[in-house]
């Protein structure tokens, strides 16, 4: 398992510990957060940081998708996080499917290259 992969297990597992699960209407507008959010330190970072940021961005980012996909009775497997941006879009897909898209009509085309 990717060093991502436990760390991301390892922070939905404190998650679980910490109380109360959001809401749906919450868990959606975290995920839509954490994306935008990832959009933004894609383009903006810089410098040393850069790293530790785009990792930090993109955890929040998996942790909400993870949290949204479960409540809606998906079950992803954090170890299926290796690499990530496999188990992201087969996670974002499935969203797709039940009629919640992330990405607008000319994103999605572009986010499958």
């Amino acid at each position: 398992m990717s060093i991502y992969a436990v760390l991301l297990d390892t922070v939905l597992h404190e998650r679980q510990q910490q109380g109360p699960v959001m809401a749906p209407g919450e868990r959606l507008a975290a995920l839509l957060r954490c994306r935008s959010q990832l959009e933004a330190s894609t383009y903006a970072s810089r410098g040393a940081d850069r790293v530790a940021t785009a990792v930090a961005d993109q955890l929040a980012y998996d942790v909400a998708l993870i949290e949204f996909a479960r409540g809606l009775g998906i079950d992803p497997d954090p170890r299926r996080f290796d690499p990530p941006q496999l188990e992201r879009h087969r996670l974002e897909e499935a969203l797709v499917l039940r009629g919640i898209a992330l990405y607008g009509p000319d994103e999605l085309d572009s986010s499958s290259s």
